[in-house]
């Protein structure tokens, strides 16, 4: 089934928990969590994408910016072949 727009995943709405309202940063209204898969308004924009962190995200967020400038080398590859 192709993916609907909702309060569920749109940018602008802090989705229900288990025993909270859900919230509407664009229009300041709380959203209760057994209509918060049906609803949507003309504002609604698409969440961006939650990408999991890969090895080397985290290890330049702990060690800065010099992990993020290293070269690749294909060096031994091409050796081996």
């Amino acid at each position: 089934m192709p993916h609907r727009p909702s309060c569920c995943s749109c940018r602008h709405c802090t989705p229900p928990r288990v025993a909270e309202m859900g919230w509407c940063q664009l229009r300041q209204l709380a959203i209760h969590p057994e209509l918060a898969t049906e609803l949507w308004c003309p504002h609604w924009t698409a969440r961006p994408p939650r990408l999991p962190q890969t090895t080397a995200a985290v290890k330049d967020r702990d060690e800065g910016l010099e992990a993020a400038n290293l070269q690749l080398s294909l060096t031994p590859l091409m050796q081996t072949a």
